[in-house]
């Protein structure tokens, strides 16, 4: 009788939840696991490709640091917030969607103008976004120009750029982050921990639209007539499809800390969600320019688009319920 009156309390008793964690937990988690971690690997990669472009011009040899050094970027291309936004930094270092073929006609400029202050690191700096960086690198190494004189020392001038940018991000999170130790505004980046919490969550979910919306939707076009496949990403380059795949892997590592914070079922339920995102991805078909005009592989990319956002839902309903995190405003909201 007693065992019975024990168990019925039991089951009256309302389960007490998991304390949602602070969003000084969050946003150190975060930063210490996945955002220096990854802009560190980047800066790495950068001074790799540069370093090469000052002994050569070989293109054979240039090519797979540019895709090093492009993989590295694409696990924090999501993220405007915070460092990346200072000086301009994330425009001049990835001017992309091109717009007008802004990318072609600056490095046309520069090709016939030869203008050799241009190769300073002072006046590159200067020098319209569109030439400054990965995308007017890719031109370079993937057309004649990497064969012409000037087109090479521009394209080191460039290189060296892209590590300066990476570099200084690097260092600027390092600097901001005994502020998010310590639960303090910062004074250029962030005045709470709030702040940070909220806007890499936002950031994170901005990678998912990031995929769906510029890196599938601009090639694809609304049906098969619209399609264009040099709409995609680094398509010189057959970057297109290893794009999307970087990135999704990139928005799972990105996720993982905050899972960890989540009650046991939930945890498991988004880790699961997440490794099938990213298994998807890897089945892809590539190159990207040429399958947005098949039909079999515009149903391929269809049903990933679909995982998409199976996978962001998920991650705003866990996050949000059981993180205490709100979605905010993001940076393709307004385009």
């Amino acid at each position: 009788m007693k065992r019975l009156f024990a168990l019925s309390l039991l089951l009256l008793t309302p389960t007490i939840s998991q304390a949602a964690p602070s969003t000084q937990e969050l946003s150190l988690k975060v930063v210490q696991d996945f955002v220096i971690p990854s802009y560190d690997a980047f800066s790495h990669q950068a001074k790799i490709q540069a370093d090469a472009w000052d002994k050569t011009c070989n293109g054979d040899t240039l090519k797979p640091l540019f895709h090093n050094t492009s993989d590295a970027w694409a696990a924090v291309q999501h993220i405007n917030f915070g460092p990346i936004t200072l000086l301009l930094r994330r425009d001049r270092l990835y001017h992309w969607p091109e717009r007008r073929n802004a990318v072609g006609k600056s490095l046309s400029k520069a090709l016939n103008d030869k203008d050799n202050s241009l190769l300073s690191a002072k006046k590159i700096t200067g020098a319209s976004v569109a030439l400054q960086g990965l995308p007017a690198l890719e031109r370079i190494l993937y057309t004649d120009a990497i064969k012409d004189d000037y087109g090479c020392q521009l394209g080191k001038a460039i290189a060296h750029n892209i590590e300066e940018i990476a570099n200084g991000t690097l260092k600027d999170w390092k600097a901001a982050l005994p502020n998010i130790k310590e639960g303090s505004a910062h004074p250029i980046f962030f005045e709470s921990n709030d702040e940070v919490a909220i806007r890499l969550f936002t950031e994170l979910l901005t990678g998912f639209q990031m995929i769906s919306d510029q890196k599938i939707a601009l090639p694809m076009g609304s049906n098969l007539k619209k399609a264009n496949g040099k709409r995609a990403e680094g398509w010189r380059s057959l970057r297109s499809t290893r794009y999307i795949q970087q990135s999704a892997k990139s928005l799972r590592a990105m996720a993982l800390p905050f899972v960890s914070f989540l009650p046991e079922k939930s945890a498991e339920k988004t880790e699961q969600q997440l490794s099938k995102f990213v298994q998807l991805a890897s089945t892809l078909p590539s190159p990207l320019k040429d399958a947005v005009t098949d039909e079999e592989a515009r149903k391929k990319i269809l049903t990933f688009r679909d995982e998409i956002s199976k996978t962001r839902n998920l991650i705003v309903e866990e996050f949000t319920q059981h993180l205490g995190l709100t979605v905010g405003f993001n940076s393709l909201d307004g385009d």
